[in-house]
């Protein structure tokens, strides 16, 4: 229990960096692709074991909650290096590219998520 509350501060102290609905917005993207790839994953007709289905929706999970430290992560390397850039971009190629971008994180959110978590809480503390 004591290891949920932990948990749900992480999440709270992520709102409080960088504003409310970055947590909720980072979870709509995060479970819509969650459900892409679970609809793609348990299509019938392919063939599958059910124990590598089960644990692939396990890592669909983690992924999925660790999305909102990696993209915060994410944004925070993007201000680094580009920090006051204005770029004008057709919405349509801006959105092409969010998407892509967004689902290039999520699937390495397992892996770059810790560092992440490491990063922004390690830079809030200086």
């Amino acid at each position: 229990m004591d290891f949920l509350i932990k948990v749900k501060n992480c999440y709270r102290e992520l709102g409080h960096m960088l504003g409310p609905d970055f947590v909720g917005k980072s979870f709509a993207i995060a479970f819509v692709l969650e459900g892409l790839m679970i609809t793609l994953l348990t299509q019938p007709g392919r063939p599958s074991h059910p124990f590598t289905t089960v644990m692939s929706i396990a890592v669909y999970t983690v992924s999925s909650l660790l999305f909102p430290f990696t993209r915060a992560g994410w944004e925070a390397f993007k201000d680094l290096f580009a920090s006051d850039t204005v770029m004008f971009i057709p919405s349509i190629v801006w959105l092409v590219l969010s998407f892509i971008v967004n689902g290039m994180l999520w699937q390495a959110s397992i892996f770059l998520g810790p560092i992440a978590i490491w990063y922004l809480f390690g830079r809030r503390q200086h």
